[in-house]
């Protein structure tokens, strides 16, 4: 098994790490990186590093399908003839995304979800602005892989594993030979993995935490993330991303409590700690906090903390009345 930093462009990540894994007849290509032509130089330069031909790769297998993991698997897939395999939330997910790239009424919908959240227009006009500069349309699945599904290559035991939440599709790949666990970005070693609400429906956070506790008692050998770097513990890991969840939840009630009139999504964002500071963010970054922010309220409306009322087109959060609990 090896890992190739594949870099993204202008982005504080700085690579995503594809892992190729051997099999008996070629290798797996987990998450092959960003579309960009410095990203796909990178991919080749560690294929060759590796002395791995292109055409040895026989399955592009995608934990999730933000951009910076899948957008080169149409042209791994172009080069090698390998499938591409991801959950089949994902594959919907890509349905999704290619829609809004053609410009369709979603955007009109994402703009009017924008304004439900309390964001200003000039936010929505940022974020407008940066989605139209993405890479263009990704491939579907030619397979889709359900979870506890062992990969279909000969010689491995590479299984799926459904952890839903920072994406709705999103698998961990559990190496059972060498009890080595790829998490994608579902648990990352130093940063907390981004968990927002996109749309007036889902609610992630629920999801996230529900796979935090899916991998508790696992224990792999080694956690291979797909950013950062390798680690060991995963137990504990687990833990302090669920402290963290914890402790933004606390502090997302204890902004409501002082706001009897209620709060948009936008206010209660402005008033939560962010390491770089609510001004300083704009752009994606902003609109991933916001969204992280709507996750939260959604769970705490779950949990019967939070409840949301409609004031001309905006939604207000408040603490929930006793009688609703």
């Amino acid at each position: 098994m090896w890992s190739v930093p594949v870099p993204i462009p202008d982005s504080p990540l700085r690579y995503v790490l594809c892992y190729l894994i051997e099999h008996e007849s070629g290798v797996v290509m987990v998450d092959p990186g960003w579309n960009h032509p410095d990203s796909w130089q990178a991919l080749l330069s560690g294929l060759a590093a590796c002395e791995i031909p292109m055409s040895a790769v026989t399955a592009v297998v995608i934990t999730h399908v933000h951009p910076d993991h899948h957008g080169l698997s149409g042209a791994v897939r172009e080069a090698s003839g390998a499938w591409v395999g991801m959950h089949e939330h994902e594959d919907q997910l890509v349905t999704r995304i290619n829609e809004d790239l053609s410009g369709s009424a979603r955007e009109t919908q994402w703009e009017q979800y924008q304004r439900w959240c309390g964001a200003p227009d000039e936010h929505i006009r940022d974020v407008a602005a940066a989605r139209q500069k993405r890479p263009r349309a990704m491939v579907r699945a030619d397979r889709t892989i359900a979870h506890g599904e062992l990969i279909d290559v000969p010689g491995l035991r590479l299984r799926a594993v459904y952890t839903p939440g920072h994406s709705p599709g999103h698998l961990c790949l559990h190496d059972e030979d060498r009890d080595l666990l790829l998490t994608g970005d579902h648990v990352l070693p130093r940063i907390t993995p981004n968990v927002s609400a996109y749309d007036p429906q889902t609610r992630p956070l629920d999801d996230y935490l529900r796979s935090l506790d899916a991998l508790r008692g696992m224990q792999p050998a080694e956690v291979l993330p797909a950013h950062e770097y390798r680690f060991t513990d995963l137990d504990a890991r687990l833990r302090g991303l669920a402290d963290h969840h914890e402790q933004r939840l606390k502090e997302v009630e204890q902004v409501l409590a002082g706001a009897a009139d209620g709060l948009s999504t936008w206010q209660v964002a402005e008033r939560v700690t962010w390491s770089r500071g609510w001004d300083q963010l704009s752009g994606f970054p902003r609109q991933a906090a916001l969204g992280e922010v709507m996750a939260h309220l959604r769970h705490l409306e779950t949990a019967g903390g939070a409840q949301c009322t409609d004031s001309d087109g905006i939604g207000l959060w408040r603490t929930a009345e006793p009688d609703s609990r």
